[in-house]
């Protein structure tokens, strides 16, 4: 007989930190959640209820006041007392509870997100024997009351000596000497606090409170609550056949430990610890050695019928000295007849855990190109100068399904552990397609989604200064052959050098005042609790003459701006020219794990968010850099760390709903880079596959909006939970939208009234042996030949320039950049930091 394991619900008011929640109550509480969101029609509350131990609200988005914000969570206090069960809220939540019962929910004058502040407590109920509670807070409201004689008890408060998000800001109001951080209802199981206890940032004493209250919850149980409809249903519920495969049945069936989250760097202060990439310190590559020759088998599940075709090919590679050959001259050797290239280039910029590899996909007429647009629902096959359309609908299948299943159909089964890419699929999805995986529709009419199968690569391994020459093509060992001549068969001769290149750019800048106009609403949106942060984005457009081969501008960018996730992309009528900092993601090949029963396999994610920036050379690119240490003090501040650690927990929240098993082994450590000095995170997750069980549905969510069963189907069957589907539950990018994502994307949208295009989105691979690594698009520059910009600029510098010899054609390149707009930004920095990043990527054209 199954152990019975404590349910409990939890109301999701659409927030970004809510997984974080869940993750946090059935690790420390040891039970199963079932998530349900506030908009959710729910036929007969009090029988649905009663299935639960208790209920749990979440925080989310808006005003307590507004049906809209807060859905059914007001029945929830507004049960019968023969129905009640206990109930906990969480910022939102808290202030619902306050409201309800005759209190007051008002604005914050200075917000709080992501500041981690002393909760003051009177040692009661849920904080017996807790005094003092070390706390990160998000909120731009708090709840108050006057009345003594009220139906509520507070339990804690922020007394905090000055009482301040940030002291160093002149000129901001003072809040109020005391805010409520905590409540309880005095006759019924209500409970609420303020602060968020499963915060990256909050100590364990905060989540200490939950254990105190699901103590009290089961008290309550056991001695008030009704036991005739709920304990019917509990018994029913208990000898169902259980086809939910909870958090605690995966840690049983794998024969693990689910251990509390982990972070091996204090919040309170930064550090400059060495970056974890995996359980035993070694990159995502494993390290291992294995043959040169391998099969490659057709996935288990059928596809056909999808446009896939199964054939059984061949991994053949081989390996070469680098020698003096750098990635340009590489290219040059291998470059084809096509006008698509890609090239992923970390040469000038390598580090110890990211920058060690380059690849190159040596591009021939013949490969094959997936494109999508948005609100299409078809995928594009573009072969040989033909093109297919796949309807997605006809197989119940959205893009990153049918990406799914094309990648299980094209798999490798061994390989060289140690290099990274042996062919597959390589490409972009814009910021547009991303928004798209959030319910927000915003075509802009060029393909949204593109990638192209790659089978012939060159992948440098630069610490070993070794060249890998691949090929999952049939009967290719002659090209093998040919092409290690090439590389190998060439005299000595210096590095190429940036050509000089006559483009005469006219310039479309972003209107300063028209920026900071846009900050200023932005921290409006904030102040009414619609966000807790906004990316807010704008872009220059460069008209210069037309260069039918823009690789030399990608040569020229490389020198200025080194970078180790560097790109070179030419698919179609795109081309990117990228010199992009920040991993957003990748994951590792799966490897064999240990089980009772079925095999598993295990692999690690890693995301890698950069929030806070401050110049290198502030005084000029002629005077001194400024040192590490002034960097780490001005990257220091409440406002620039609240940044990064609002994107922290938005990602761990994006990898919880994968995996239970997420550790953030690097904090806000400040990375040096050519122009800038930038705070960087790592957050990773263990993803453990099982083999497929068609039995198997997912219960732990109910009744799933639109948005978010595109996400279930890659996410309720067991051997899904791969890197895909951690890729297709966290865009768009975090660091590029801010928190709540669903509602801070909606604001962004309307208020920058442009699309955004490649930049702001992922740029990457997919590699036949299961791993995949993705980049945000930043620092970049991106041509659409033969479309006009949509891109809308106010400022035109040198639009009085004469083209020689009458009109010419000219090429138009779209340059994004944007920042983090919190409650603690200054409009006028904010523009000055989004003008060092735009310039960054301007002095390519200068």
């Amino acid at each position: 007989m199954s152990r019975f394991v404590p349910q409990i619900l939890f109301v999701d008011a659409y927030d970004s930190f809510s997984n974080n929640i869940i993750s946090l109550l059935e690790r420390r509480l040891q039970v199963d959640v079932t998530k349900i969101r506030i908009d959710q029609t729910i036929q007969d509350l009090h029988s649905f209820l009663a299935q639960y131990e208790a209920v749990v609200v979440g925080p989310g988005p808006g005003h307590p006041d507004k049906p809209e914000d807060v859905g059914l969570i007001n029945s929830l206090w507004k049960l019968e007392e023969s129905r009640m069960l206990p109930v906990m809220g969480i910022c939102l939540g808290f202030q619902s509870l306050v409201l309800n019962f005759g209190g007051q929910v008002k604005s914050l004058p200075e917000p709080r997100h992501g500041i981690a502040r002393t909760v003051t407590s009177n040692e009661k109920s849920i904080f017996k024997g807790i005094r003092h509670v070390e706390s990160v807070q998000y909120h731009s409201l708090y709840a108050s009351w006057d009345d003594h004689d009220l139906s509520l008890e507070p339990l804690a408060w922020d007394r905090q000596e000055d009482n301040k998000a940030s002291s160093d800001i002149p000129g901001h109001t003072v809040n109020p000497k005391s805010i409520l951080m905590a409540a309880r209802h005095k006759h019924k199981p209500f409970y609420g606090i303020q602060f968020h206890p499963e915060s990256i940032c909050s100590s364990g004493t905060a989540q200490e409170i939950m254990a105190t209250w699901w103590a009290e919850a089961q008290s309550w149980n056991s001695n008030q609550r009704q036991k005739s409809t709920y304990a019917v249903a509990n018994a029913s519920f208990r000898q169902a056949p259980n086809l939910d495969i909870s958090v605690q049945q995966t840690v049983n069936s794998l024969n693990l430990t689910l251990a509390p989250e982990t972070m091996t760097t204090d919040c309170a202060s930064s550090s400059r610890s060495p970056s974890v990439c995996s359980e035993d310190g070694s990159d995502l590559a494993d390290q291992s050695s294995p043959p040169s020759t391998v099969s490659l088998r057709s996935s288990m599940l059928s596809l056909n019928e999808a446009g896939f075709s199964s054939s059984s090919l061949q991994l053949l590679t081989t390996a070469l000295p680098q020698q003096s050959l750098t990635v340009p001259q590489i290219y040059e050797i291998v470059r084809t007849k096509s006008t698509d290239a890609v090239i992923f280039d970390s040469e000038m910029h390598q580090r110890e855990v990211v920058g060690t590899y380059s690849i190159l996909g040596v591009i021939e007429l013949d490969n094959l190109k997936l494109e999508y647009k948005i609100g299409s629902d078809e995928v594009r096959q573009v072969q040989n100068g033909k093109s297919t359309s796949i309807p997605l609908h006809d197989f119940d299948c959205d893009i990153f399904c049918y990406l799914q299943h094309f990648m299980q159909d094209h798999k490798v089964d061994q390989g060289d552990m140690r290099v990274p890419f042996w062919g597959g699929l390589m490409g972009y999805v814009s910021y547009e397609a991303c928004l798209e995986t959030v319910g927000i529709n915003a075509a802009n009419g060029e393909p949204d989604i593109c990638f192209i199968f790659v089978e012939r690569s060159i992948v440098v391994d630069h610490p070993s200064q070794q060249i890998h020459v691949q090929s999952i093509k049939p009967h290719d060992s002659d090209w093998i052959s040919s092409t290690t001549t090439a590389l190998t068969d060439i005299p000595s001769s210096s590095p190429l050098s940036p050509p000089s290149l006559s483009i005469e750019p006219q310039i479309s800048y972003p209107d300063a005042l028209d920026y900071q106009r846009k900050i200023q609403l932005c921290q409006s949106f904030i102040r009414s609790g619609n966000s807790y942060e906004l990316c807010l984005t704008t872009s220059a457009t460069v008209r210069a003459l037309h260069t039918p081969d823009p690789y030399p501008l990608f040569l020229h960018l490389r020198s200025l701006n080194p970078a180790p996730f560097s790109a070179y992309l030419r698919l179609g009528k795109m081309t990117l020219l990228s010199s992009s900092p920040e991993r957003f993601m990748a994951w590792s090949r799966p490897r064999p794990y240990p089980s009772n029963n079925p095999p598993t396999t295990k692999s690690t994610v890693q995301f890698r968010p950069i929030k806070g920036t401050v110049k290198r050379y502030p005084h000029g690119p002629d005077r001194p850099a400024m040192p590490l240490s002034q960097a780490e003090a001005l990257l220091s501040t409440p406002k620039e760390r609240a940044e990064n650690l609002m994107i922290v927990d938005l990602i761990r929240h994006d990898l919880h709903e994968v995996t239970p098993y997420v550790t953030v082994p690097k904090l806000m450590v400040v990375e040096e880079y050519a122009t800038v000095f930038q705070l960087v995170t790592v957050v990773e997750g263990q993803l453990f596959q099982q083999p497929f069980r068609p039995d198997y549905t997912d219960k732990k969510t109910v009744n799933l909006g639109h948005d978010e069963k595109r996400k279930k189907r890659l996410l309720t069957k067991e051997n899904n939970r791969n890197g895909l589907s951690v890729l297709a539950s966290s865009l768009p990018p975090g660091s590029m939208t801010g928190a709540p994502k669903r509602r801070s994307c909606a604001l962004l949208h309307a208020l920058e009234k442009r699309p955004r295009g490649v930049y702001s989105g992922v740029v990457g691979y997919m590699d036949v042996g299961g791993g995949g690594d993705f980049s945000v698009c930043i620092r970049s520059a991106v041509r659409w030949e033969g479309e006009n910009s949509s891109y809308r600029s106010e400022t035109v510098k040198g639009e009085s320039q004469k083209t020689k010899g009458g009109v010419q054609k000219r090429d138009q390149w779209h340059i994004g950049a944007g920042g983090a707009i919190t409650a603690l930004s200054d409009a006028k920095a904010e523009w000055e930091e989004m003008e060092a990043k735009l310039g960054s990527t301007m002095r390519l054209f200068s």
